[in-house]
């Protein structure tokens, strides 16, 4: 969700040049089917020929260590998730009034302050249901573990459930 707002509330600053592109490059993962997703990214953090790997100095075993997978399936599913808020937030920040800003700036309130008081208020309103089913959903995310790791790397038997198992 953070993420998602911050990029809004940069798409939204008109000093902004080609903001249309930009938004058209930010929205292209929330285009791609979750499970497409997942095989691109568990094959760019591929341990022998991925490209993170050949990016990176040394070789990491990004699916094969359990703190780096779950760190690994919880930055895909941030950058599957990140486009949602970017156009939710962005569809609630048009439609908060440029005027309540304004009074609050010539209150002499801060950005931060009049962000903090004024807009993210009005923001949560129409956000916060969005935000609990959002978690909800990717709570049960299992086609990305699947995909990803599937449940895997596992400490001993498989019996004991691996890493990034869901309940």
């Amino acid at each position: 969700f953070a993420l998602g707002l911050l990029l809004a509330i940069v798409m939204n600053d008109r000093r902004m040049r080609g903001q249309k592109y930009y938004r058209v490059v930010l929205i292209l993962p929330y285009a791609m089917p979750i499970f497409l997703t997942a095989i691109l990214w568990k094959g760019m953090l591929n341990v022998d020929f991925g490209i993170i790997n050949q990016i990176l100095p040394g070789s990491v075993n990004w699916l094969g260590e359990p703190m780096l997978a779950r760190f690994s399936v919880l930055f895909v599913n941030l950058w599957i998730s990140y486009p949602y808020f970017l156009v939710v937030c962005t569809g609630a920040l048009t439609a908060i009034p440029g005027d309540l800003k304004e009074a609050a700036f010539v209150d002499g309130a801060s950005g931060l302050h009049a962000f903090r008081t004024i807009v993210l208020p009005l923001l949560m309103i129409s956000v916060a249901p969005l935000l609990i089913a959002s978690f909800a959903f990717n709570f049960n995310n299992f086609a990305l573990i699947e995909y990803l790791t599937g449940g895997g790397p596992f400490p001993g038997q498989l019996n004991e459930g691996g890493q990034t198992d869901l309940l």
